[in-house]
């Protein structure tokens, strides 16, 4: 079974963990759901920036980095 880790990208690349052995990824909105192997929901509102199926990682951009990178006031 391949589960994933989702990761919040921040300012100069660093990554924060969101959660672990992610099983499923849903948009909804402009928020992203990450269910994980529990049946356990986190959601963040961003956009996805990957999914990398082969190193199980998934990356996303979150609203207010992407506000702050557009140059609107978030």
């Amino acid at each position: 079974m391949c589960l994933s880790t989702a990761y919040e990208l921040g300012e100069g690349g660093t990554k924060k963990q969101l959660c672990e052995y992610v099983s499923g990824i849903k948009v909804a909105g402009d928020a992203i759901v990450l269910t994980d192997l529990m049946g356990q929901e986190v959601s963040v509102k961003g956009e996805l920036e990957s999914v990398d199926l082969v190193k199980n990682v998934i990356t996303i951009r979150p609203a207010a980095f992407l506000d702050t990178a557009s140059g609107k006031a978030g």
